[in-house]
C-alpha cells in the first residue's frame, strides 16, 4: 500500500518561527507544510506563575509551559512581505491557509480583508490555497477565478462532533464538487465519533477514482484516521514537527511518531 504525502502544519507566530519550522519539516521528509498565516496575528506570551514552596517548583519544572494567546491588530502583519519571505523561504509545495476566528483561527480582520489575503497568497503562486466551505459563492468564484494551473484548491471545514458515517460522506462528495482536495476536521467527544471518521474515511478510501481527502479529529482517538491513512486510502495526512504532550492529548501526531508507527505496522 502506498503511503499518503505528509503535511506538516508549521508552529510560529511570526514568520522567523515558520519558516525554521519549515526547515525542520523539509529535512525529516515532509511532502509540504501548511502556512497558518493567520496565527501571524496571535502573540504567544509564557503565563508567569507565582512563586512556590520548594515541592512546588518541582512538579512545576515537570509541566509544560502555559501560554497566553493575544490577538494583534490587522495592520501587525505586513501581507506582502511575509507572503514573498515564505515563497522565497521554503523549498517544498506550501499549502496557504488563513482562518477566520469561526474557523478556530486567528485572523483579526473583517471577510473581505481575508479574502484579499487569499487573493494575494494565489497570485504569489502557492501550491494550495486552502478556502472554507463557509466562503460565500461569489467569493469563491472570484479566488478561483485567480488562480493558475500551479495552484489547486482545498475546501476544508473545521467542525463539532462527527455525524454518521453517512452523513459524513455526503458532505465529502459535496464539498469535492468546489475544489481539488477536501479536508474535514472534527472536535471528538469520544471513541465514538473517532471511529466514525475512520470508517468514513475508508470507504471514500476505497472508492475507485474518489475524490481526494484529509479526515482528521481533535480529540481522543484523533490520530486514528492519521496513523492507519495507508491502510485506509487516505491520500494525505496532516502532522506536526511539535513533540510537545499536548499534541498526543489532542489527537494530533508529530511527523517521527507518525513515520515511526507506520513503520511498526509495515504501511510500505
Amino acid at each position: 500500500m502506498a503511503r499518503p504525502k505528509v503535511v506538516v502544519s508549521l508552529c510560529g507566530n511570526t514568520v522567523e518561527e515558520m519558516l525554521e519550522d519549515a526547515a525542520l519539516a523539509t529535512a525529516a521528509g515532509a511532502d509540504m507544510v501548511e502556512v497558518r498565516f493567520d496565527q501571524l496575528w496571535i502573540k504567544k506570551e509564557a503565563v508567569i506563575e507565582e512563586e512556590e514552596h520548594e515541592e512546588g517548583d518541582r512538579r512545576r519544572r515537570n509541566r509544560e509551559p502555559k501560554w497566553n494567546y493575544i490577538p494583534l491588530p490587522i495592520e501587525t502583519v505586513d501581507v506582502e512581505t511575509s507572503i514573498n519571505a515564505f515563497k522565497s523561504g521554503i523549498r517544498i509545495p506550501v499549502i496557504f491557509t488563513c482562518r477566520p476566528v469561526s474557523q478556530d483561527g486567528g485572523f483579526p480582520g473583517e471577510e473581505p480583508e481575508r479574502i484579499a489575503v487569499l487573493k494575494f497568497a494565489i497570485e504569489s503562486g502557492v501550491s494550495y490555497i486552502d478556502i472554507e466551505d463557509e466562503v460565500t459563492d461569489k467569493d469563491l468564484k472570484m479566488l478561483k477565478g485567480a488562480i493558475t494551473e500551479s495552484t489547486k484548491v482545498i475546501i476544508s471545514d473545521h467542525t463539532s462532533n462527527p455525524p454518521s458515517v453517512e452523513e459524513i460522506t455526503e458532505r465529502v462528495d459535496k464539498m469535492a464538487t468546489k475544489g481539488d482536495l477536501v479536508k474535514i476536521c472534527y472536535r471528538l467527544n469520544n471513541r465514538g465519533g473517532a471511529l466514525r471518521v475512520l470508517e468514513a474515511a475508508k470507504d471514500i478510501g476505497a472508492r475507485e477514482g474518489g475524490p481526494d481527502v484529509a479526515l482528521m479529529g481533535l480529540g481522543e482517538g484523533g490520530d486514528w484516521a492519521r496513523i492507519h491513512a495507508p491502510l485506509i486510502g487516505t491520500r494525505i495526512v496532516y502532522s506536526t514537527m511539535d513533540e510537545s504532550v499536548s499534541v498526543m492529548k489532542q489527537g494530533r501526531i508529530n511527523l517521527e511518531d507518525l513515520t515511526i508507527a507506520w513503520d511498526l505496522l509495515e504501511y510500505d
